[in-house]
C-alpha cells in the first residue's frame, strides 16, 4: 500500500499565525496517519515576487492582526507574547532549519518549533546568528559546536537551501503564512484547521 503523501506546512518564523499552526499542524496529522513536511520561506521574499503586499502593510490591517494574534492564541490554547520590534529577521533561523533537515528532519521541527517558542513566549532573539547557531547544535549536536554551525550559517550551502525554498514557494503560490497544502489542496491561515481536519476525515463534502 503506497503511503499518502506528506503535508506541506508553509511559514515564515516571525508568523504569529504560522507558530500557532507549528503547535498544532503535527498532532493532527498524526491522527490521520500522515506526515508533515515543514518548510519555512522569507515570506517577504515570496510575496515580492508574487507582486503582493506586505501582510502588516496597511495600517488598518495591521491593527486587527495585533489583536487577533493574541485572541487567536487564546482561542489555540497557546501561549502567546507578541514580542519587542515585531517582526524578527527570519533569514539565519530559516537556513539554519534547512542545514539541520537535510540531515535529520525530526531535529529540525524541534529546532523550530524550540526557536518559535522562545520568540513568541520570551521574547529571543531569533535574528542572532549566534542564537540560531546555538539552537542548532544543541538540537543535532553532529552538526559541531556553535562555531561550527556559525560557519555553517554563512556558508553557500544554507542560502542555496533556503532559496530553493523560496523558489519552491512562489511556484505553489504561497502568499501568506501558514499555508498548508494536503493532496494539492492549499488551505491559508491557522483558523483554517477544522477544514484541514474535515479534509483528513473525508467528511468536506464534494466540491
Amino acid at each position: 500500500m503506497t503511503a499518502a503523501a506528506p503535508i506541506d506546512f508553509w511559514f515564515d518564523f516571525a508568523s504569529p499565525y504560522g507558530y500557532l499552526m507549528a503547535e498544532k499542524i503535527d498532532a493532527l496529522a498524526e491522527r490521520h496517519g500522515r506526515a508533515v513536511r515543514w518548510r519555512p520561506v522569507l515570506l517577504f521574499a515570496v510575496l515580492r515576487a508574487l507582486s503582493l503586499p506586505a501582510p502588516l502593510e496597511s495600517a488598518v490591517k495591521r491593527d486587527y492582526m495585533l489583536r487577533d494574534f493574541d485572541r487567536s492564541a487564546r482561542h489555540l490554547g497557546v501561549a502567546f507574547r507578541l514580542p519587542e520590534g515585531f517582526p524578527a529577521p527570519t533569514q539565519h533561523l530559516a537556513r539554519g532549519f534547512y542545514l539541520v533537515d537535510a540531515v535529520d528532519p525530526v531535529a529540525a521541527r524541534r529546532f523550530a518549533l524550540a526557536a518559535m517558542r522562545a520568540y513568541f513566549t520570551e521574547g529571543a532573539a531569533i535574528g542572532d546568528m549566534a542564537n540560531v547557531a546555538r539552537w542548532m547544535s544543541a538540537q543535532r549536536p553532529s552538526l559541531g559546536d556553535e562555531t561550527a554551525c556559525l560557519e555553517a550559517l554563512r556558508g553557500a550551502e544554507a542560502k542555496a537551501l533556503l532559496a530553493q525554498a523560496v523558489d519552491e514557494a512562489v511556484r505553489q503560490r504561497v502568499f501568506g503564512s501558514p499555508f498548508v497544502v494536503v493532496d494539492g489542496e492549499p488551505f491559508f491561515g491557522v483558523d483554517r484547521l477544522p477544514q484541514i481536519a474535515a479534509w483528513l476525515e473525508g467528511t468536506l463534502g464534494p466540491p
